[in-house]
């Protein structure tokens, strides 16, 4: 994983115009990725120009502070324009250029050294001129941590270290996922000790919730649907939720947790349905592994946490294709 942090370091010292990006409706772990390697970015004398497709989630919204990060369709061609000038594009969180959605295309065709900084499976390192990985990590963010310590410690700020804070917690669903190991709680530990303050973090991430997100949450336990042996369960948000309340996808923070806190629940499966597509996010326990369930949709993730984005079905349909899939599965 550590081959290429002084390649990395050297290549930022000679670039001047610097762009992160990260995935599609960002969670905690690409908020904070982009906020504190942008912060790093800057102690280091550089400008770097966050540009996202997707807005930020109301409740990290408080991590940038400046408002400084771009939605790329806000300003479209100011934003194409900063993307083909790029030194460098770093891509965190991610390492599919698809997950930058509208800005896949621009992305591709820069001239601009690409770097992928990522902790998910189905790297393919050869669509980038650097990679730091490591799919044994619960977060992006621990990775961001090792590269900025690596560089010299007194990059870790407090406001970086809060950014990167946010990330694992989130990432390790409060800590209570899987890969939640000793050595998170030691980076963790440090990053309290730089700065970063745990109890207000993470009552600006979870408490948050207003009497719209109280009544789509009881339209979501609402749909919940049990399955095999009431071992699987699967929950829906639809357009109408969020049109009628007001909300949007943002609004489902939490609700694979619902699922997966039930007593003897190994699976959940949330179908969001939006615009343009029905997002699918898996969750299990132990050795069920989502990734092939995913891929058999065109996603991918983690063992024990996936997702897809599904076009042209509808939410019944697919929820029978998905049902026949984990029926297979299971067999």
């Amino acid at each position: 994983m550590y081959t290429h942090f002084k390649e990395i370091n050297d290549l930022i010292e000679q670039s001047s115009k610097i762009i992160l990006t990260t995935h599609i409706v960002p969670d905690g772990d690409a908020i904070g990725s982009v906020i504190a390697f942008a912060d790093y970015l800057k102690l280091k004398g550089k400008s770097p120009v966050i540009i996202n497709h997707s807005e930020t989630p109301f409740n990290l919204k408080f991590l940038d502070k400046k408002n400084s990060i771009r939605v790329f369709r806000d300003n479209e061609n100011e934003n194409r324009k900063l993307i083909s000038e790029a030194e460098i594009i770093f891509l965190l969180d991610t390492n599919e250029y698809s997950r930058t959605k509208s800005m896949e295309e621009f992305i591709r065709n820069s001239s601009a050294k690409k770097v992928c900084i990522d902790h998910h499976l189905g790297l393919r390192p050869e669509e980038f001129t650097f990679t730091v990985t490591n799919t044994i990590y619960p977060a992006t963010c621990q990775i961001l941590y090792e590269f900025i310590k690596d560089d010299d410690e007194k990059f870790l700020t407090r406001e970086v270290a809060s950014a990167l804070y946010v990330g694992i917690m989130t990432d390790t669903g409060s800590f209570r996922h899987t890969r939640t190991t000793s050595d998170v709680f030691m980076v963790c530990a440090e990053l309290i000790n730089c700065g970063a303050d745990p109890v207000q973090l993470y009552d600006e991430v979870y408490a948050t919730s207003t009497i719209e997100n109280l009544k789509l949450s009881a339209r979501f336990i609402e749909s919940l649907e049990f399955h095999f042996g009431n071992k699987a369960v699967i929950g829906c948000v639809t357009q109408k939720d969020f049109n009628e309340l007001g909300l949007d996808i943002q609004h489902v923070e939490g609700f694979t947790a619902i699922m997966m806190n039930i007593l003897d629940i190994k699976i959940g499966v949330l179908f969001v349905e939006l615009k343009d597509n029905i997002k699918i996010s898996f969750r299990s326990k132990g050795d069920l592994d989502m990734v092939k369930i995913a891929k058999e949709f065109g996603g991918g993730g983690h063992k024990n946490a996936a997702g897809a984005n599904v076009k042209d079905i509808s939410l019944s349909n697919l929820k029978d294709s998905v049902l026949k899939k984990l029926s297979k599965y299971l067999e």
